[in-house]
């Protein structure tokens, strides 16, 4: 605790006093980022299958942290699927990846008086991540979790329209390695209905080097501190309060895209129901309280989620 109370929160404090040149557009290619709750504890030969879909939308332009008018621009969204896998090596050892389909991913907008719509759709980035338990007590009940992984960009990134590439922000996949790094700690005394957890990420980007393209995303840190609250036996609420920053994206001879570049705080609700201890129905959703973004920008208006979680024991711990 004293780590957390001394170091943890005045360091994202400090981020989110001083503007930092981060980005958070309406629709990044590649997966959205975020989790699966998997950091929640695996049992050895533990196996946990989970499967989502996601529809976010953005509609307001900002610029730094207030609204904008942009007549041309009405709105963008997506719809996305996703699979988890996560398995249990050891109590403290788990392996996770994931893989996500954008359904659909578009832009709408008008020029000239015409309405224009730009679509995509397809796969985007694989995970694979290594999971460690750093720390393990047992009363109370406090787990501290170190994650490294990799994103692969096996889906398209090459997305056309009338023979046009379309936005990098709405092609399926990132087209970019991305390594990452997460930090999770948790706590919940015996006999309580209520527990808490904080978390923090750091991605970075290979840099995009084609012969049509040169780009480098901006470094992703998110920082989220959450409560748990059991309202009956078997529906957990869940608020989370999330942080994300971005850097700003670079092209040829390290010049900074000026529109690239946010820090947003969400408030992020979730409800989840669990049936004889193995099937867990989720209900999730994320409302940003704060915007501040770099030149003009499309936002996030809300994003919704449900899932399906089932877990399953291949065979008993040795």
């Amino acid at each position: 605790m004293f780590i957390f109370r001394k170091i943890i929160l005045p360091f994202c404090f400090f981020l989110f006093l001083f503007p930092q040149k981060g980005f958070n557009q309406c629709c990044s290619a590649g997966n959205p980022a975020g989790g699966d709750g998997s950091f929640f504890g695996l049992q050895q030969n533990e196996l946990r299958l989970h499967l989502f879909y996601r529809y976010s939308i953005s509609k307001d332009y900002y610029h730094l942290d207030s609204k904008y008018q942009v007549p041309y621009i009405n709105s963008s969204f997506y719809d996305y699927s996703f699979l988890a896998i996560s398995y249990g090596l050891s109590e403290r050892l788990s392996l996770h990846s994931e893989l996500g389909y954008f359904i659909d991913k578009t832009q709408k907008s008008v020029i000239n008086n015409q309405d224009e719509i730009i679509r995509s759709n397809g796969l985007g980035d694989l995970n694979f991540n290594v999971k460690y338990g750093i720390f393990q007590k047992v009363k109370p009940v406090t787990r501290l979790v170190l994650s490294v992984g990799i994103r692969v960009p096996i889906g398209a990134f090459n997305e056309e329209m009338n023979g046009i590439g379309i936005p990098i922000s709405l092609q399926p996949s990132s087209g970019s390695f991305k390594y990452n790094a997460a930090l999770f700690y948790s706590m919940k005394k015996q006999g309580k209905n209520f527990s808490w957890y904080t978390m923090a990420i750091y991605e970075m980007s290979n840099v995009i080097n084609k012969e049509f393209l040169y780009y480098d995303y901006g470094d992703y840190f998110q920082y989220s501190m959450a409560g748990n609250y059991f309202l009956t036996k078997n529906l957990l609420f869940t608020t989370v309060a999330k942080l994300e920053i971005r850097a700003k994206d670079r092209r040829e001879n390290n010049i900074h895209i000026e529109s690239t570049g946010s820090r947003v705080l969400y408030l992020s609700p979730q409800l989840m129901y669990t049936v004889k201890k193995v099937w867990h129905l989720n209900l999730y959703a994320d409302f940003p309280l704060y915007k501040y973004v770099n030149g003009y920008q499309l936002t996030n208006k809300f994003a919704v989620q449900v899932g399906i979680r089932k877990d399953f024991q291949l065979k008993k711990s040795d």
